[in-house]
Formats: structure tokens, sequence, C-alpha cells
């Protein structure tokens, strides 16, 4: 979605919380939530400029036809269901929710995101549970100084829940609930742009 790339361009504190409730028949939930609340008003000056440094910015309609066409486009897909978007102009905060019935449907929903790619996100193969991170970020912020001070302070968080207890996970900077059921991981955006693999991880769990 080109919604996710154009926010980067903007300034300002803000978080991205990717979350999946994941089944042992490799259905789940999936969420992504864009949260600008804390620098809500540099967001709302954006849009009202329509434009920052020379890139289009879009306004509130197209914001809203953009979020409506991504639920047209994921309701399409085969073995998606409950896709539901959300908008709130007065925190900025942005919502994406669908069920999966399988790994191959939330992969195809992920590539209707970024559409110049058709990647595998995740998969789930000799018992584990592996995220490919593959977000789709405009690395060429990392080449402006200006802009890390305020994209060190952003921040994405992947939290992922299973039926069943999580024995270890590759990415050492992964906390484990006390349930031993939730992983969490979270980076600044900074970082991600400079290493997308920073978001990697792969999930085993126990027999």
């Amino acid at each position: 979605m080109v919604l996710i790339s154009v926010f980067f361009l903007l300034t300002g504190c803000f978080e991205i919380t990717e979350k999946i409730k994941h089944n042992k028949d490799q259905s789940g939930d999936y969420s992504l939530v864009i949260d600008f609340s804390d620098s809500w008003l540099k967001m709302k000056s954006a849009i009202m400029l329509e434009e920052v440094d020379g890139v289009a910015i879009p306004n509130e309609e197209e914001i809203k036809s953009k979020l409506n066409r991504f639920r047209t486009e994921a309701s399409k897909i085969k073995g998606i269901s409950n896709v539901s978007t959300s908008h709130d102009f007065s925190n900025y905060i942005f919502k994406i929710n669908f069920s999966y019935a399988s790994i191959e449907a939330l992969n195809k929903v992920l590539n209707t995101i970024d559409k110049k790619n058709n990647l595998v996100h995740f998969k789930e193969t000799d018992g584990k549970f592996e995220r490919m991170a593959s977000y789709p970020l405009p690395k060429n912020l990392t080449k402006n100084e200006d802009r890390k001070e305020d994209l060190t302070k952003a921040s994405i968080t992947a939290v992922y829940t299973f039926d069943k207890e999580v024995a270890a996970a590759q990415n050492p900077n992964t906390k484990l609930s006390k349930s031993k059921k939730t992983v969490f991981l979270k980076q600044n955006i900074w970082s991600v742009l400079n290493n997308n693999k920073l978001m990697n991880n792969s999930i085993s769990f126990i027999p």
C-alpha cells in the first residue's frame, strides 16, 4: 500500500504494529496498525500542505479511498475473510484487519499492500514459523541524516501469538511472554531501514 511508504516521509514519532494470531492448521488473524497519535499535529499539517519534500501526500479522502480499495482487493482473495480497515483522523491511526485460512492466502494479501513485489513474507516448514521481513520501506530515507532522529524514535513491532508453546526464536531481540505462546520483536525504524532483516524471525515450538 502506497500509504505506508508515504507515511515514512512525514516527520514525528509513530508506531507500526503487526499482530498475528496463528493456529495449528495455518489459519489465523492478522492486523496492521500505523499510529501517529504522538505526532498528530505534524501529520495533520503535512496532509493539509499536500506535499513533503516534493512528494505528494494523499488527503483524507484519498486515504479513505486507498483503504477501501485494499479492503475490496483483499476480500477477493481465496481464503481471506473478515477484512476491515479503519481510519481515525483525530489521532491519525490507521488499521487493517483480516482472517486467513492459510499462509499462502496471508502472503497474497501482503503482496497487495506492496504491489511492486511478489514475495514470501511468511512460511511454516519443519515445525517452524518464519517471518521474512519485507516491509515496503523507502530505503532512500537513510540518505537523509536530518530524518535520523525522528526515525530512531519511531518503531516497528511484531507480536505473534500461537496456540502452542514456543521453544525458541532465532532473532536475539525476541521477547517471550510468560505463557510462552506470544513472541514480541521491536526495532526502531531507522535501524530497519538500514537493515530490513532485523525483523526476520524463525520460531520453533515445543513438541
